[in-house]
């Protein structure tokens, strides 16, 4: 591999970390706090300057709300060796609500997700529905 190839390696991994960060609306130093590093060597990963170990890949995914894998498929699009993604649509704008419960849902961290699973119980508790999914009360 090409000394060239490996810039572009990391140069597209920090990019896509950026991204996923950007994403889930948190600052440098909130991901860099939620990862245990400081916020200078997470704007150096994701500049491409710093090679993350897999062992910081993991926990900047985490401290970002994504797993790992998902890190590993952006860089794989970003460089070809997947095809795109269809763009999401804003929150609240997909045909199919069942979809964004688990886009949002996948981005969460687990007491979030706890949180979350615990309000949308306790909706559905406030709006029974019948065996066809039609609202009872």
């Amino acid at each position: 591999m090409s000394a060239q190839s490996e810039q572009t390696i990391g140069t597209t991994l920090g990019e896509a970390l950026r991204a996923r960060r950007e994403e889930s609306g948190l600052s440098l130093r909130a991901a860099a706090e939620r990862a245990g590093m400081s916020p200078a060597h997470l704007s150096e990963v994701e500049r491409g300057i710093k090679e993350p170990s897999f062992g910081a890949l993991s926990k900047i995914a985490d401290a970002i709300g994504v797993g790992a894998g998902e890190v590993f498929l952006d860089l794989a699009i970003a460089l070809g060796a997947a095809p795109p993604r269809p763009a999401r649509r804003p929150l609240g704008f997909s045909p199919d609500p069942v979809d964004e419960i688990e886009w949002a849902a996948g981005r969460l961290h687990q007491d979030d997700l706890r949180a979350f699973a615990a309000f949308g119980a306790f909706l559905a508790s406030q709006n029974p529905t019948n065996d066809q999914g039609v609202t009872t009360a």
